[in-house]
């Protein structure tokens, strides 16, 4: 698959955007309906929220989007107020499709906007379609936006290709940014946020791709398998210069008749001394795969592989590059403590939820491929830092970002994490 074929290309209408993901979706959930639900398995639905615990995807192609806004045709943020954006985003008549849907990753200006959130999806997803979501509370890059989501859902890739070739009427920075990409079917990668310092947000997004590039080429992966870009990064304000070295990095201008696309991108404003950290989601091509079996004569790899790139140190509590062989993948929903407590006990209580919820989708703390983390406040973080190891193999340790934001979008809580995992 080439990097247009994986890459599908932005539109200027965040309609247009969830018709991109969703219409591709939608050819399997549709016409697919019953093979569909055998490749996907939701446990512990919850219809007040219209959320699952964790959903389970069996070798499906994935398609990633970008974190879409609540923007009209021209650009423009549609309305002031919490509903009348998730409406926007989530329509149906916008081509959205949730029988599809594994994974929502929501990103709200505060808890109130959440509730809003969780409402519409209870009255809206049906139960045994619901996917599992996650919620962070952040600033987003549009002034006014109080909410804005990234999807994951399978995608029919042969529909996709053929679909979707148009690219935006908007600005330049945003026509080069893909609204959507596809994880092929088959082996992948999750690397840790990556974080360099530099005199401004600018030289410092350089000089972390820089490194990110270095990673890459240790796996023998190249940018255009690159399916999604995560930046953790202070000040949003600042967002655009972010987006430019992003578009400079993975779609300089070669063409004015066919340009690149850089990877669909998702931004969360943290609060750190460091300007930005970025994490990528990549796809392992065609062309690796085959000359690796060349390579090891057949030999069977591991359905995770830990893997510390040269010049980098391995942790006990993550590892700074995990790839997953196996054909399964089981999306975990963001998790809180049960009640407002301390952040021990934040810690240990929503480990111990993670744990049952492994244990129902048939996989363990062993299993674990990536890990997202937010904190809000420094008790909180201190005791994720000191309580991880007692949770972890530390030959095993997922790919992981943590980072500290100024909500988790609940009142009372201060941390919040999300997984991904295969089954044991």
């Amino acid at each position: 698959m080439t990097t247009i074929e994986r890459r599908l290309s932005p539109l200027n209408m965040v309609h247009c955007a969830w018709f991109i993901i969703f219409v591709a979706f939608a050819s399997i959930g549709h016409a697919q309906e019953a093979e569909l639900k055998d490749d996907q398995r939701r446990f512990g639905k919850d219809p007040r929220t219209g959320t699952a615990q964790a959903v389970l995807v069996v070798n499906q192609a994935l398609g990633h989007t970008g974190q879409l806004l609540p923007i009209d045709s021209d650009g423009k943020l549609v309305a002031p107020g919490a509903a009348a954006q998730i409406e926007s985003l989530l329509n149906r008549k916008n081509g959205f499709h949730p029988a599809s849907c594994v994974k929502l990753n929501f990103y709200v200006a505060n808890p109130d906007v959440m509730a809003v959130v969780q409402e519409y999806l209870g009255k809206n997803l049906k139960y045994e379609t619901q996917p599992a979501v996650s919620f962070v509370q952040t600033r987003l890059p549009l002034l006014g936006a109080l909410v804005a989501v990234d999807a994951i859902g399978g995608v029919d890739v042969r529909s996709a290709r053929e679909r979707f070739k148009s690219w935006s009427k908007t600005s330049l920075i945003e026509s080069r940014i893909a609204h959507a990409s596809i994880l092929k079917a088959g082996p992948r990668v999750y690397i840790s946020g990556q974080a360099e310092k530099g005199a401004t947000l600018a030289e410092a997004t350089r000089l972390t791709l820089e490194g990110l590039r270095k990673t890459l080429t240790h796996l023998n992966l190249n940018l255009d398998d690159v399916v999604q870009v995560k930046c953790f990064l202070t000040p949003m304000d600042q967002v655009a210069d972010v987006q430019r070295e992003i578009v400079e990095f993975f779609a300089p201008v070669t063409s004015i008749v066919k340009p690149a696309y850089a990877p669909p991108c998702v931004f969360v404003e943290w609060q750190s001394t460091l300007p930005i950290e970025i994490e990528l989601i990549v796809t392992v091509p065609q062309e690796v795969l085959e000359r690796e079996r060349v390579g090891d004569k057949q030999t069977p790899r591991e359905p995770l592989e830990f893997i510390t790139p040269p010049g980098t140190t391995a942790s006990p509590v993550f590892c700074r590059v995990v790839r997953v062989n196996d054909p399964r993948t089981i999306f975990v929903s963001g998790l809180y403590s049960r009640d407002a407590r301390d952040g021990a006990a934040q810690v240990k209580d929503v480990f111990a939820q993670l744990q049952e919820i492994l244990k129902a989708s048939g996989s363990d703390l062993r299993h674990l491929a990536k890990a997202t983390y937010y904190v809000s406040d420094n008790d909180a973080s201190a005791k994720l830092n000191e309580l991880r190891p007692k949770f972890y193999d530390p030959a095993r340790p997922p790919a992981a970002s943590k980072a500290q934001v100024f909500g988790v979008g609940v009142e009372g809580r201060s941390l919040t994490l999300d997984m991904i995992a295969v089954p044991k």
